[in-house]
């Protein structure tokens, strides 16, 4: 099967495989009614809700873009901001992210100030994308 045949039932199904899971272990974990995921198994929603991947995602070790992306659902094309990462990634609270934010602008700033360049801080990795 090529990359273009996968569905989201498919791509489901063998994340539940690899996770050793039933379909009632899965959905009792992801707090999705059973119904729901056996249908989304079986490829009958046309329009899978983003709070059920969103819930499906972390239980099958899977990101949530990428269901989102196999889904067909719009997926956002921006990071999120420095502070809104260190929030839900790391939880800390906000004195330590304004510190974390702190840290991160005097490390750009002495890159720019000294004219380094990813290949440099990075070992070997290219600067182009």
């Amino acid at each position: 099967m090529s990359e273009n045949d996968m569905t989201l039932g498919r791509y489901l199904e063998a994340a539940r495989q690899d996770a050793g899971l039933s379909l009632r272990q899965l959905a009792e974990a992801a707090d999705v009614q059973l119904t729901i995921v056996a249908r989304l198994m079986r490829d009958e929603v046309k329009k899978p809700a983003p709070a059920v991947l969103m819930r499906l995602a972390p239980v099958l070790e899977l990101r949530t873009s990428d269901l989102f992306l196999v889904a067909g659902l719009p997926t956002p094309t921006d990071l999120p901001s420095v502070e809104a990462l260190l929030r839900a990634e790391y939880d800390l609270p906000e004195d330590a992210v304004a510190e974390a934010k702190q840290q991160i602008e005097a490390i750009v700033a002495r890159y720019k100030a000294t004219g380094s360049n990813r290949e440099e801080g990075n070992h070997g990795t290219s600067k182009h994308h």
